[in-house]
């Protein structure tokens, strides 16, 4: 007969949490092995897809670093990364982990919208205040700048009031 604590769950540590870690958050982020290796190349390590699944299997050993680096690329706080096992597909947190990560997505793409927005608007500020002050400095000059009379405006070159601008159109 066998034991009680036969059948009870030995909970995964060293490279075995890690790897079980990456696995998990590598499939609720919704990266490829390729996708992942591509991150670790652009952290500095030279990664291939088949390390990716040769660490997932247990098959190849981690060092430290590459250990803070996997954390890194699957943005995760190395200590939790190698201390804790995440959950699995099989249990009831998945769901929320892999919504987090599209939180965490929806998030980041905000804040570069918003970035290019802001940018944009300093462009459109400066290109404003340079047009004023060339405006007062041909007044001053005695060039008629307003009134009708000065040049003709076209619309620049792919802007919404450009005729020959490409995609779709915004007279629907």
């Amino acid at each position: 007969m066998s034991s009680p604590d036969a059948h009870r769950y030995t909970p995964l540590e060293g490279e075995a949490l890690v790897a079980h870690n990456m696995k998990v958050l590598r499939k609720a982020a919704r990266l490829s092995q390729e996708d992942l290796a591509e991150r670790m190349t652009q952290l500095g390590f030279k990664f291939h897809q088949t390390q990716i699944a040769k660490i997932e299997n247990g098959t190849r050993l981690l060092r430290f670093d590459e250990v803070v680096g996997l954390a890194k690329a699957l943005n995760v706080p190395a200590a939790h990364f190698m201390t804790e096992a995440v959950a699995g597909p099989d249990e009831p947190d998945y769901e929320l982990q892999e919504a987090g990560y599209r939180v965490q997505k929806a998030e980041q793409e905000w804040r570069t919208a918003h970035d290019i927005e802001q940018g944009a608007r300093a462009r459109l500020e400066e290109a404003e205040r340079e047009y004023d002050e060339i405006a007062e400095r041909l007044a001053a000059q005695g060039v008629n700048v307003g009134g009708g009379t000065g040049p003709e405006w076209y619309p620049a070159p792919n802007s919404p009031g450009d005729p020959l601008r490409k995609g779709p159109s915004t007279d629907q």
